[in-house]
């Protein structure tokens, strides 16, 4: 169902400072991502794919105001709304800008004031207007996806020509997520998440875990088949992964923080940052 807002005016502001910098490649622009090792140089994702999506939305500079989506908006950017608020911010909504939202969580409602337009859907359900959005994004919704095949045509068909898709999400590629994939594979994933988060913390915010669309190569035989530029990829990692290793886990973090800094692979380290562009 969707629902909308007359009021135009955000009932809560972002925080002053929520996007400024806080390690140092949190506001780097993506080229420089592509280009560095981000190993523990960043102090949050939220913060880093906030700061990109701010940034494609000034590089469009759309004097009607940006036309944003949020695909699978839950509670927050990285589980932070101050990052949604501060992304409401540069829309330019006193020029037309809009902020939407999509949610599959019916149990999950947005803060009031916060988007323009929003409703419980799918990115494959939801029923948006065609050629609408300047940007689209999604946080941690990648590796979900069941049908990519069906989440890029409708992403396809909902952005406006060039417009640009980012999105983060666990890199297969990595350990904990590569851990993750063999374990719901051999289906002890459930068991193991409530060792080491918790019964109540798994029950208020796990989904059903694909890994059908969470690496470059994944995405990239998908995205040019359904109207889309290459991909464009980066890759992050703070100190958030190491909260999984608890309790016997420890043992396996120094080793992998010596690998981390010896070998330097950006394509092993634990999020994948992604940029789509629709073709013009």
């Amino acid at each position: 169902m969707m629902t909308s807002s007359d009021d135009n005016n955000p009932t809560q502001p972002a925080p002053k400072g929520v996007l400024e910098p806080r390690a140092a490649h949190d506001a780097i622009g993506f080229s420089q991502l592509q280009a560095g090792y981000n190993f523990l140089n960043v102090s949050s994702y939220g913060r880093v794919l906030s700061n990109l999506i701010v940034e494609e939305m000034q590089r469009r500079a759309n004097p009607e105001g940006s036309q944003v989506l949020d695909v699978g908006c839950g509670c927050g950017i990285g589980r932070d709304v101050d990052f949604q608020w501060a992304v409401r911010e540069h829309l330019g909504v006193e020029q037309g800008g809009a902020y939407w939202g999509i949610e599959p969580d019916d149990a999950i409602h947005p803060v009031e004031g916060l988007f323009d337009n929003f409703q419980h859907a799918l990115m494959e359900t939801a029923q948006l207007p065609e050629n609408q959005f300047d940007v689209a994004y999604s946080s941690m919704v990648m590796e979900h996806v069941e049908k990519p095949a069906a989440f890029l045509t409708a992403l396809e068909r909902c952005l406006k020509p060039g417009g640009v898709y980012l999105f983060a999400t666990p890199n297969a590629r990595s350990f904990v997520p590569w851990m993750s994939w063999a374990m719901h594979r051999l289906r002890i994933d459930e068991v193991v998440l409530r060792l080491v988060r918790g019964k109540q913390q798994v029950e208020e915010y796990h989904y059903p875990l694909q890994f059908l669309f969470n690496s470059p190569q994944q995405v990239a035989a998908c995205a040019e088949q359904h109207g889309f530029l290459p991909p464009k990829c980066s890759f992050i990692e703070g100190t958030g992964a190491y909260s999984y290793f608890r309790g016997p886990l420890k043992l396996l973090k120094p080793p992998l923080l010596a690998k981390r800094k010896f070998m330097q692979r950006p394509d092993r380290l634990a999020t994948l940052i992604g940029r789509l562009e629709k073709k013009s």
